[in-house]
């Protein structure tokens, strides 16, 4: 299904950052507060975020340094939201890589505003994600999001399987209609190679919400539906 964005706020003043993350929920955002540079860290871990919004005056490491350090991982876009007006730490700011600078207090709105366009900039307005029983695949980042666990890269090929089975729910689809639909990486596209790659997609998912249906193909029954079919290897 299509969502919005997943957006972390790191600000060790807590209710700002909740009044903060409300404002964009209710844009339909998925927000995540966080009190510090380690607890984004120990996110990043476990998951992908669209847009990290990054206060500089924190206990801890400097903010800066935080700054650098994200950057320099390919973590972004960065909003830096910081209470000092200072000119160069603007500057500094936005020679590590920071995408956008915003002085507190500011309004929700503006800051809404800013995090939307950055999203934009970056393509990353809008994130699709399919859930399983115990895992989420993201399609719009190319990876499989499980709790406590790094997320891992999907292929191109599996990212067009769980993309053709999410789009067509309930719905059998033969083996020749998942070949038309999302073909082979490589030249092998015979019906056993497509056999193949749904049972090595239905365990990397962990999954049973992939069915096969006797002699006529496969089928995505949403998890915590009932479905007359059970899964077969």
């Amino acid at each position: 299904m299509a969502v919005r964005s997943r957006i972390a706020i790191v600000d060790d003043e807590v209710d700002l950052a909740e009044a903060y993350a409300e404002y964009l929920a209710d844009l339909g955002h998925e927000v995540m507060t966080l009190p510090s540079a380690a607890a984004l860290d120990d996110l990043l871990a476990q998951q992908t975020v669209d847009l990290v919004i990054l206060d500089l005056n924190m206990p801890g490491e400097r903010g800066l340094d935080a700054l650098q350090r994200l950057t320099e991982r390919g973590i972004g876009p960065i909003l830096i939201l910081t209470g000092m007006g200072d000119p160069i730490e603007r500057v500094v700011g936005l020679e590590l890589g920071a995408d956008d600078f915003v002085v507190k207090p500011v309004e929700p709105r503006e800051l809404a505003a800013r995090a939307i366009g950055l999203l934009r900039r970056y393509g990353r307005a809008d994130r699709e994600l399919v859930a399983f029983e115990d895992a989420t695949v993201d399609l719009t980042a190319s990876c499989l999001l499980r709790d406590g666990r790094p997320p891992q890269r999907l292929a191109p090929g599996e990212v067009m399987l769980v993309r053709t089975f999410a789009s067509r729910p309930n719905l059998v689809l033969s083996r020749t209609e998942l070949m038309r639909l999302a073909p082979a990486e490589a030249r092998d596209a015979g019906d056993k190679a497509i056999d193949s790659r749904v049972a090595r997609l239905r365990a990397k998912l962990e999954t049973a919400a992939i069915v096969t249906v006797r002699g006529r193909g496969y089928m995505f029954v949403p998890p915590h539906q009932s479905s007359d079919y059970t899964a077969s290897g």
